[in-house]
């Protein structure tokens, strides 16, 4: 019974992020092959989302909260409200 609940939910796996707005679903499609596989999120995550506008990043972090990803380390309001970091380039 639970192999087969286990199977219609990774049948299913895309369908949560086909309503998602599409600057966060690839990013949800990603969190959701990483559910799937058994893992966490990659020690980058909160990097990635302060890239993200404020309202891309709020979607995120309840998609990542509802998936059970998001378990623990909670986001203060001035954190999900800021705007957008520019991702820093490695100049050598």
């Amino acid at each position: 019974m639970l192999t087969m609940a286990f199977l219609v939910v990774a049948a299913n796996a895309g369908e949560p992020t086909a309503s998602l707005p599409p600057e966060i679903a690839g990013y949800a499609q990603e969190a959701s092959d990483l559910l799937l596989a058994g893992e966490t999120l990659p020690r980058d995550y909160r990097v990635r989302l302060m890239g993200m506008e404020p309202s891309v990043r709020l979607q995120a972090l309840v998609f990542l909260r509802r998936a059970g990803l998001l378990t623990a380390d909670p986001w203060p309001l001035e954190d999900i409200l800021k705007p957008a970091i520019a991702a820093q380039e490695d100049v050598e």
